[in-house]
C-alpha cells in the first residue's frame, strides 16, 4: 500500500512524549523505581493536554518502561527494557511517489519555533551545532509569514518545544501544501529538573523566577501554574526590568529560578539565595530523535536511494 504524505501529516505529541521519555530511562536520567511527575503536573507545566500524557505514561507502562500504582503515582519500573530504536521516526515514509517529486537540499533545513527572540535563536543555535543541519529560528507569530516555504516543501521539519506543540501543530496544518512538514517536540531537560525541584519544597515556600524577558519569566510562572504546584509563592521579575529582578531579591525567597543570562546580576546582588539555572537546554534524547526521523525522511526522499 502507498501513502502520500500528507496522511501522515504529524506524529501523534503522545507518542513523541513517550519515545522521548523511553531514551531519558534507557540514559539513566530517570532511575529504577523514581517517581514521574503527575499527569496533572506534567500536562500543566508542559502546557499539553492530560489525555496526552495519560496515553503517553499508558503506553509506557503497556512497554514495560513503567508501572502506575491507582493513587500514588506512576514509577520507573524495576528491570526496564533494553533501548530499542523508535520505531515511530521510520514508520511515516514508505515510498511515495510525491516524496521522489522532491528535491533534497545539501543539508536538512530545520524551522525552531518559540515564543520570544532570544530562545528561538538559542535553541536554533544549539541544535544546529549538535546536528549540523541548517536550523532557522522563527516566532510563533511569523508562522504565517513562512506559509510559502512551509508548503513547498523547504524545510525537512518543524521543531518546537512541548511547550507549544498545541501551538505550532494547527498553523503548520491549517498553512496546508503537498509537502507539509511534519512537527516535532523537543522534551527540555531543565523542565523536568523544575518540576523535581519545585515538588521537594516544603509548602509556603516563596520561589522568584527570574526570566531573560518578561514574556518568558511569565510563561514559565503560568507553567508552574499549571502544574497545580501551589504550595509555593512565586515572585516575577526579568532582565528587562531590572527593578523588577530587585524586587525579586528583596522578597527573600527560598529559591530562584533563573536563566543563565540573569544568573550574575542575581550572584552580585544575592549571593547566599538557592539558585536553579533554567537553561533551557535541548535534551540529548530530543536531538536523537529529531536526527532519526530527519535522516530517514531523507533516506526515502532522496532519488539515489530509490535507485
Amino acid at each position: 500500500m502507498k501513502f502520500t504524505i500528507n496522511e501522515f501529516l504529524s506524529v501523534p505529541i503522545y507518542v513523541q512524549l513517550k519515545e522521548q521519555f523511553k531514551k531519558l530511562i534507557d540514559n539513566g536520567l530517570y532511575q529504577p523505581h523514581e517517581q514521574l511527575p503527575s499527569v496533572s503536573e506534567l500536562a500543566g507545566f508542559l502546557r499539553i493536554n492530560q489525555s496526552t500524557v495519560q496515553k503517553a505514561y499508558a503506553e509506557l507502562e503497556q512497554d514495560g518502561y513503567v508501572h502506575i500504582q491507582a493513587g500514588k503515582g506512576v514509577f520507573v519500573h524495576a528491570q526496564p527494557p533494553l533501548a530499542a530504536v523508535v520505531e515511530a521516526v521510520s514508520e511515516p515514509f514508505e515510498d511515495t511517489s510525491m516524496a521522489k517529486e522532491l528535491s533534497v537540499p545539501s543539508k536538512p533545513v530545520l524551522l525552531f519555533v518559540e515564543c520570544n527572540v532570544p530562545q528561538a535563536q538559542e535553541y536554533a543555535v544549539e541544535l544546529e551545532k549538535a546536528t549540523g543541519y541548517v536550523v532557522k529560528p522563527c516566532l510563533v507569530q511569523d508562522l504565517e509569514i513562512l506559509g510559502g516555504s512551509i508548503q513547498s516543501g523547504y524545510y525537512d521539519l518543524i521543531v518546537t518545544t512541548f511547550l507549544h506543540i498545541e501551538e505550532v501543530q494547527p498553523i503548520i496544518e491549517r498553512l496546508g501544501g503537498a509537502y507539509q512538514p511534519k512537527v516535532i517536540a523537543c522534551l527540555i531537560e531543565s523542565n523536568l529538573q523544575s518540576i523535581r525541584k519545585l515538588q521537594e519544597l516544603p509548602a509556603g515556600s516563596k520561589v522568584g523566577i527570574a526570566g531573560t524577558t518578561w514574556q518568558g519569566a511569565e510563561n514559565f510562572r503560568q507553567s508552574i501554574v499549571n502544574a497545580e504546584l501551589s504550595h509555593v509563592e512565586l515572585i516575577v521579575g526579568s532582565l528587562e526590568y531590572p527593578a523588577s529582578l530587585d524586587a525579586v531579591i528583596a522578597a527573600k525567597p527560598d529559591l530562584i529560578v533563573s536563566t543563565s543570562l540573569v544568573s550574575p546580576y542575581l550572584q552580585r546582588h544575592s549571593r547566599f539565595t538557592q539558585l536553579l539555572i533554567e537553561d533551557r537546554c535541548l535534551s540529548a534524547q530530543s536531538v536523537q530523535y529529531i536526527q532519526q526521523y530527519v535522516e530517514g525522511k531523507r533516506a526515502t526522499t532522496d532519488p539515489a536511494s530509490n535507485m
